[in-house]
């Protein structure tokens, strides 16, 4: 499949990425099947594409004619998955980040649909290999994952499966050029991908800065927005979704080490049932419109943010000697995925035994091995 050949686009699952993918494809011109398990979900998807773009209109970044155009006919409604893809050359499942949820809808799709029109998965942990199971011809399967929310997010990955076709990888590519977002692509199907598998042992890190050292969140929050950070990765885990980012945890701890699985705080909040801001409470309480108010006088000046882009840095260089990407993309995963700086750019400041020094005496500390430098770090090969 060419892109040029792509009349219709299902997007299925209408939820908080899905309604966003859906309006991507939309604004490049796509008419789309929207799809989801009730008609309420879907309704709910479809109001909130259109409030988006009378909001982007108003601001004159998407044409009113554009609009109007979308209004009259270019979404249309299923709760079937069979009849949402029987009339389209691609389809990407955003569904939640449950394995067998995906596997199952995955096997519904590829059963209704074309056999040579593309399929993809916005999944952001899972192998897209091991997702390929459920899809006849798993050459046409591909990961495109999103970045939330996607219409503002500016990077999108492409993840090339081990079933992937050169010609599917392609299509993916073009796509996501066609959208206008920045792209990196992960040569190799690796757990996390790019931007959230640098992200998985800082995510360690924080944990063991609140379970073992007893630092409060905003302490970890406001160190880190002193660089420049623009949300610090307590409140992310709060807007994010504690659940979501637990099960990515739960994911890396299967299967790619058991030290990277969630913290004890993390747990204690899911058992409450607190996931962050859906819920109006996970490490902050998010109980007034806008943004939660950080108590500075919790901020003890004792994290080093140095730690925690150097732990960054650290990942970024074992997808580079796993040849999943260059350090050149781990960065722009970073800058535009987290909006944050790029790891490899940060650590250029300091000469590599320091940084090594720095990561081993972390992994000494909690016992750790994620944490310890690698060649690539002790060698100083990325500067």
């Amino acid at each position: 499949m060419k892109l040029a050949e792509v009349k219709k686009v299902a997007v299925i699952g209408a939820g908080d990425m899905g309604h966003g993918i859906a309006q991507l494809a939309l604004m490049a011109g796509y008419p789309v099947n929207l799809c989801d398990i009730k008609d309420e979900f879907v309704a709910r998807g479809e109001e909130r594409i259109l409030a988006s773009l009378d909001k982007l209109a108003s601001k004159g970044k998407v044409d009113p004619e554009k609009v109007a155009a979308i209004k009259n006919g270019m979404i249309t409604k299923f709760t079937d998955i069979g009849q949402a893809v029987a009339d389209v050359d691609y389809a990407i499942e955003v569904v939640p980040e449950v394995e067998q949820i995906k596997l199952t809808t995955l096997k519904a799709i590829s059963d209704g649909i074309r056999e040579d029109a593309v399929i993809a998965t916005n999944t952001s942990t899972m192998s897209i290999t091991d997702l390929s199971a459920a899809i006849k011809n798993p050459g046409r399967f591909v990961g495109i994952h999103y970045f939330n929310p996607p219409v503002l997010m500016k990077l999108v990955e492409v993840v090339n499966g081990g079933n992937t076709d050169p010609e599917t990888l392609q299509f993916a590519i073009d796509y996501v050029n066609l959208l206008g977002k920045v792209l990196v692509v992960a040569k190799k199907d690796r757990p996390g991908f790019i931007a959230n598998r640098i992200a998985a042992p800082t995510i360690v890190y924080n944990g063991l800065q609140l379970d073992v050292d007893g630092r409060e969140p905003e302490d970890i929050d406001i160190s880190l927005l002193k660089t420049g950070m623009k949300m610090g990765p307590m409140e992310l885990a709060d807007y994010s979704r504690i659940d979501v980012m637990s099960a990515c945890q739960d994911y890396y701890h299967e299967h790619l080490d058991p030290e990277y699985g969630p913290s004890k705080a993390a747990k204690a909040l899911l058992d409450k049932g607190l996931v962050g801001k859906k819920t109006g409470q996970g490490y902050y309480k998010w109980d007034q419109p806008g943004r939660p108010q950080l108590d500075e006088s919790k901020w003890t000046g004792t994290y080093d943010p140095d730690i925690f882009y150097f732990i960054e840095a650290n990942e970024a260089t074992k997808l580079y000697e796993e040849g999943v990407c260059s350090l050149e993309e781990c960065d722009t995963a970073m800058q535009y995925g987290y909006n944050t700086a790029g790891p490899i750019g940060y650590i250029k400041k300091f000469e590599p035994e320091y940084v090594a020094k720095k990561l081993q005496e972390v992994s000494d500390k909690y016992g750790y091995k994620i944490f310890a430098p690698t060649e690539t770090i002790k060698t100083g090969a990325y500067r």
